[in-house]
């Protein structure tokens, strides 16, 4: 009887074990997907640069500095490898592109241009989807934190050694969102 009630025992902290390795390796799985969606987002708007710049530089020879420094941004961030230095290259990008000063008003052709229009519309709706992917990402680690640092789970990440990750945060200065529409009216 005493064997049964043991060998029962170890079966049920095997099992839940086994149950708890596999939400953590399901909330790990979660957070690498919600870090894959920012990089898609952040490709395409990578891929909407090279139009902007061919686009204004048609229009504005005088703003070819930032345009080449955008240029070279976009390409450092191609070649990161950590998802930390991808964010900390984004967000200079994003920072040198709330720093283009255009004056559409002088560009009545600029303004005009359809193709500009879209391409206004489409970085602004490739803002949104990249916030919206940042807030994902935040919350599959925070569920993926709650996880393991919460009893019993606790337990087999302190096995695992699974370490929190942290949380994907902007720089208060660069928080706000790009309007490019602003920024070419200035």
């Amino acid at each position: 009887m005493k064997i049964a009630v043991i060998v029962a025992v170890v079966l049920l902290v095997t099992i839940v074990g086994i149950v708890i390795n596999n939400q953590i390796i399901a909330k790990k799985n979660q957070m690498a997907q919600a870090f894959g969606s920012i990089e898609i987002y952040l490709k395409k708007r990578f891929d909407l640069i090279p139009n902007l710049a061919a686009m204004l530089s048609k229009y504005l020879a005088h703003e070819k500095e930032i345009l080449l420094k955008v240029t070279a941004l976009r390409g450092q961030i191609e070649r990161a490898i950590e998802p930390k230095e991808k964010i900390e290259a984004s967000n200079e990008l994003t920072k040198v592109m709330s720093g283009l000063n255009v004056n559409v008003e002088n560009y009545p052709d600029l303004k005009a241009d359809k193709q500009f229009i879209n391409l206004q519309f489409e970085l602004s709706d490739m803002e949104d989807q990249i916030s919206a992917a940042r807030r994902a990402f935040n919350a599959a680690v925070t569920s993926y934190n709650d996880q393991i640092q919460m009893f019993p789970a606790s337990i087999v990440a302190g096995i695992r050694k699974d370490k929190a990750e942290t949380l994907l945060e902007i720089p208060k200065a660069e928080q706000k969102e790009i309007n490019i529409t602003e920024l070419l009216n200035n």
